[in-house]
């Protein structure tokens, strides 16, 4: 037979005893094993069967009033009575409202509400309720206790593995702090990341040494991320130092036309006069005109043009700018990014911390005790006065509904045996 290994040995333990739970207790109550004295309470589900009629059975909930809607009577409160009670309740309900003479009741409880663990439990959450559930057995569903209370071996597994945990933790605590640093970097238009760009009160919580095994790889990401944000940047200037050559050149041949301009207009005026004199055909003078009218259109046109290109000009400044402001955004979004993952990571690793002072505390606590007084259980219940606060013993069985908290008694409230 191979035996699992020690890592394994708790958890395994936990499961196992939750699924023989679970199966116990389903055949208990699929054999009629609820007792006639349960107490109803609001939340359950409850399944009821007339006898007497052909109608397969049918399920109501208990509402929020402790009421249930049943079939031709309406609402009938049942909470907080025991199942007989409520049996015996329905069938009288029916006889007196004449709906029927004497009819055989069959009443159970279809569903129960879940049960809550919380607490120092591997996997807290709620669990399907089954009768005789004892704390002890919650437990079991919630994956047993998050440090094993009663093995030594698991207790020290469990150690390395926080251990591990908290390398982990260190390393991404370095890395973080690496890439906070790489972008303050960028923001101040460094080359290179330096440790200084680490918050001073950042520091001393961060291993020196595995920053700068960071700092190889932040370096290059910053001579990467350059090189593409110069070329970006370089493309965008090029483009606006050839728009604005056109604007240049333009203007250019604007002086040139205007020249022309006014050369037409001159030589229009002058056979104007000569055409008076008789000097010349009137007919000259509409191909002056003519002449005129075209270098006009001709500068017209180039004015348009260098207007169009004074647009782009304008919108390629723009996209320049918001290139370097969107950038700065980025990196300082990017910054507060990172500095609240560093904060992150070091809150993690105290917690982690923690619980390895605390588990080696147990660990020299527990030797010679008796090591089942470790855990404690207590059951938040609702009752007719409100929720009430409980102390329960592993064995002591819990109600549909309750809310199990379970706490690893600290070893400086325990006392050795004398």
């Amino acid at each position: 037979m191979i035996r699992p290994k020690f890592s394994e040995r708790p958890l395994v333990l936990w499961q196992l005893v939750a699924c023989l739970i679970v199966g116990a207790t389903m055949v208990a109550a699929q054999a009629g094993a609820i007792p006639d004295d349960y107490i109803i309470n609001i939340g359950d589900e409850i399944e009821l069967d007339i006898l007497d009629d052909s109608d397969a059975p049918q399920r109501f909930t208990v509402g929020r009033d402790g009421a249930v809607q049943l079939p031709f009577i309406g609402g009938l409160e049942l909470a907080n009575v025991p199942v007989a009670t409520a049996r015996q309740r329905v069938r009288q309900t029916y006889i007196e409202r004449e709906i029927f003479v004497n009819p055989s009741v069959e009443l159970s409880i279809a569903t129960f509400r879940p049960v809550s663990v919380l607490g120092d439990v591997r996997e807290p959450g709620n669990f399907d309720f089954q009768p005789f559930m004892t704390a002890e057995q919650a437990v079991g569903l919630a994956g047993g206790p998050a440090i094993s209370a009663n093995n030594e071996e698991a207790r020290v597994l469990e150690r390395r593995n926080l251990e591990g945990v908290l390398s982990n933790l260190e390393y991404d605590l370095a890395a973080a702090a690496a890439q906070y640093a790489r972008v303050r970097a960028q923001l101040q238009g460094a080359e290179v990341l330096q440790w200084s760009d680490v918050p001073p009160d950042l520091r001393t919580g961060i291993n020196r040494e595995l920053f700068d095994e960071q700092k190889a790889e932040e370096d290059q990401i910053i001579a990467l991320e350059r090189r593409d944000a110069d070329t970006r940047r370089g493309l965008l200037a090029d483009a606006l130092a050839e728009a604005e050559g056109r604007v240049a050149l333009l203007k250019q041949r604007e002086r040139v036309q205007t020249e022309i301009l006014d050369a037409s207009k001159a030589e229009l005026a002058r056979t104007k006069e000569m055409a008076e004199r008789g000097l010349v055909p009137k007919a000259d003078i509409s191909e002056e005109e003519r002449r005129t009218a075209l270098a006009e259109d001709n500068l017209l046109q180039l004015r348009e043009q260098r207007a169009g290109v004074l647009v782009q000009v304008a919108n390629l400044k723009s996209e320049l700018s918001q290139f370097d402001a969107e950038r700065e955004r980025a990196l300082l979004s990017e910054s507060q990014r990172f500095l609240n993952e560093i904060k992150k990571q070091i809150a993690s690793r105290s917690s982690v911390q923690d619980r390895i002072r605390l588990l080696q505390q147990w660990m020299n606590a527990a030797a010679g005790m008796q090591t089942e007084l470790l855990v404690s259980y207590q059951v938040r219940r609702r009752g007719k006065g409100g929720v009430e606060t409980l102390e329960l013993r592993a064995f002591d069985e819990l109600l549909p509904g309750d809310l199990l908290v379970v706490t690893v008694i600290p070893p400086e409230t325990m006392q050795a045996p004398g």
